[in-house]
């Protein structure tokens, strides 16, 4: 049976943004990723942007929430809040500044820049929340 998970510390920030950045860093550079990610308009990038909201939502409840045992202490919102904009936060965070690390933001503009991390963020949130929730 898993324990009961522990309160949101910097450190669990700390392992979200590692999980995101590894993930990022692996569809960043997959071929053609910045020409697919221009080529996004408003609806692809709505859609994917509340598919990893959901999905993040889903994988802090089942993996996470459920094995809280004093609900009353620990409502949803809060425990949910905490978890997920700090796994949003530091996926958008750790994929954008990928692409000024690598220089990326050199052979693309700004608007396309934001479109790159709006279509890697699905993946990269998912593996941030899923290394913090799950913390082995």
């Amino acid at each position: 049976m898993k324990s009961e998970p522990h309160h949101f510390t910097l450190t669990d920030f700390g392992k979200a943004l590692f999980g995101s950045f590894i993930v990022g860093l692996t569809f960043i550079f997959k071929g053609g990723m910045t020409d697919y990610a221009s080529n996004l308009n408003k609806n692809n990038i709505i859609a994917i942007i509340l598919l990893t909201m959901f999905l993040v939502s889903v994988e802090i409840y089942f993996l996470s929430y459920k094995f809280v045992k004093n609900r009353v202490e620990r409502p949803f919102y809060e425990f949910w809040g905490k978890r997920f904009f700090a796994i949003i936060i530091s996926s958008f965070m750790a994929i954008y500044l990928s692409l000024y690390l690598y220089g990326i933001n050199t052979l693309i503009k700004q608007t396309d820049m934001l479109k790159v991390t709006c279509a890697v963020l699905l993946p990269a949130a998912i593996a941030g929340a899923a290394i913090e929730i799950l913390k082995k």
